[in-house]
């Protein structure tokens, strides 16, 4: 049912932000003369001037004022972000303010079968300054509730910060070339404002109209304003009594990381009892199951839980979480649990569209992670300027290295690095082979420096290198002055494992054989082991290579 509901939102919203685009669009014809926004009128606006787009346009505009009417009903907290009160406090003023502007258009039409031309029109609003008022502020209501709207619906998309500058330029294009247009058409009315054969000629239907339908059309407006309020009381009342009859179902508390216990009203979602009790959290679409970033893991209780609806398990299987995940916007205790936040609460809108802000995709990634060995003891038979200049020397090999094989250098940690092979779509199918030309390449050009090293500092360098691949979030994140192209998850993790695992088996590389397998790259069976990796109930098997054996994958 939420899931019906949230597409009849989505569906009569687009529905109606195409009108009022293109109503737009027909007040800025205006700029060249009334004659082509009439012309703009009738041709391409006209789409909406027949029964069939009549009905769609107003079923989506009583549907969509329904589903909102709704939607504070079922509201157990009005704690809401700014944005989202904005918005709903526009829509809401949308209705009676609309009112007078369809009476003037289509009610005047229907009873008296008046053309709402837009010389009839713009003439109303020159000899009536209050109308102008009137439409100005429809004009800014409407613009403001639909940019916020698909904003917050957009924002989640992939590609949309791709297109973010001109998605600006539009929202602030549009309504003010409407604006222009209106006021270039009241100066073109100002010119028969004073002729009153030509105001007879455009009043004549008006004229031949009966009072009291006059009358009864000219007392909507007021009377829309009465209804809403009203209307909104009465949902705002019989909210309030849900909520008493709900609380004598009793309670549940939550223990969260922050603060040792919340005690909420069942019938209230979980990011509802979380806002009510002055908690931050995560939730990038206001609450209505779009995005995954109130996302909690459950810990004791989970077993209490209702099952996720509908539209919560199609958002928990779009990001393959765990059963223990649920989304807090949808998850409607009835017992005691307790959650772990699993995105940062702090993260505002313009953290998520900025680069520093985490911001990736799921792809298949072949990962490298390379240790020195023996840094420490380095650090104590070397001074420390000498240190960095080894350092230095080791990670520009290794660099020269991944560029010459197709690798991406995504991490620095102390005395090793991380890459990632297969982010060039060209090469994903040769993502392996070409991390172990990498890994070749890398020792063959520290087989050269340590020649030098052992000259100059009777040093050498030593090093251990693990490679797996696997699906990842591939993405920018890190602070958003340095932002760092890299990876995160399980494919991540184990690649560092076997890295470590070189200690262990005293050779120079691991590669998973899944990895190998995957690209058809042949190994000796003698060298293939079960290893086992920590946080993992099932062992990896993997195969152990030395730098001879590694020499049949160095680049030419």
């Amino acid at each position: 049912m939420k899931h019906l509901e949230s597409q009849l939102r989505l569906g009569t919203g687009i529905v109606l932000a195409l009108y009022v685009a293109q109503h737009l669009v027909n007040h800025a014809f205006g700029i060249v003369s009334i004659e082509a926004a009439e012309a703009y009128r009738k041709t391409v606006g006209a789409a909406f001037q027949t029964l069939p787009g009549l009905i769609l346009l107003y079923g989506s505009l009583l549907f969509h004022i329904t589903i909102a009417l709704r939607s504070l009903y079922r509201r157990s907290s009005l704690r809401m972000p700014r944005w989202q009160a904005l918005q709903l406090l526009l829509g809401l003023s949308i209705p009676p303010l609309l009112v007078g502007h369809a009476v003037a258009n289509r009610g005047f039409d229907l009873l008296g079968e008046v053309d709402p031309n837009y010389y009839y029109v713009v003439t109303s609003i020159a000899l009536k300054p209050v109308f102008l008022i009137k439409l100005l502020l429809l004009i800014a209501v409407l613009w403001v509730h639909l940019v916020i709207g698909l904003h917050f619906w957009l924002r989640i998309r992939a590609g949309y910060r791709r297109y973010l500058a001109y998605s600006y330029a539009l929202a602030v294009l549009i309504p003010a070339l409407a604006y222009t247009g209106i006021y270039r058409m009241l100066r073109e009315a100002g010119a028969w404002l004073d002729d009153n054969d030509r105001l007879d000629q455009i009043y004549a239907a008006n004229m031949a109209m009966e009072q009291h339908d006059v009358d009864l059309l000219r007392g909507l407006e007021a009377q829309s304003w009465i209804f809403m309020a009203l209307l909104i009381a009465l949902v705002l009342l019989v909210r309030q009594l849900r909520r008493w009859w709900e609380a004598r179902r009793g309670s549940y508390r939550v223990n969260h990381p922050e603060q040792d216990e919340i005690v909420s009203l069942k019938g209230l979602s979980l990011l509802e009892a979380l806002r009510e009790a002055g908690i931050p959290h995560a939730s990038v679409c206001g609450g209505r199951a779009r995005c995954t970033t109130c996302r909690v893991r459950v810990g004791s209780g989970l077993s209490g839980l209702p099952v996720p609806t509908d539209l919560e398990a199609r958002a928990l299987v779009r990001i393959k979480a765990a059963d223990n995940v649920r989304l807090a916007c949808q998850l409607y205790p009835r017992s005691d649990l307790t959650i772990t936040p699993l995105v940062m609460a702090n993260q505002t809108m313009l953290s998520t569209l900025h680069s520093g802000g985490v911001e990736g995709h799921e792809e298949y990634v072949v990962a490298m992670f390379v240790d020195m060995r023996g840094s420490t003891n380095l650090g104590e038979r070397v001074l420390a300027y000498d240190v960095v200049f080894i350092l230095n020397r080791f990670f520009t090999e290794l660099s020269n290295a991944l560029a010459a094989t197709h690798g991406h250098y995504a991490q620095f940690a102390g005395d090793g690095l991380m890459a990632l092979y297969g982010l060039d779509a060209a090469r994903k199918q040769h993502a392996c082979g070409d991390a172990l030309a990498g890994a070749a390449d890398m020792f063959r050009r520290i087989d050269k420096l340590n020649r030098q090293l052992l000259q100059e500092f009777n040093e050498s360098i030593q090093m251990g290198i693990g490679i797996h691949g696997g699906d990842a979030i591939v993405g920018t994140m890190g602070p958003p002055r340095t932002p760092l192209l890299t990876a995160v998850g399980d494919t991540i993790n184990i690649a560092a494992r076997l890295e470590a695992g070189t200690k262990d088996f005293g050779c120079d590389l691991i590669v998973s054989i899944a990895t190998l397998d995957a690209e058809n790259i042949a190994y000796d069976n003698g060298n293939v082991h079960q290893v086992e990796i920590r946080g993992r109930n099932n062992r990896v098997q993997v195969c152990n290579l030395s730098r001879d054996q590694l020499a049949a994958f160095a680049p030419g």
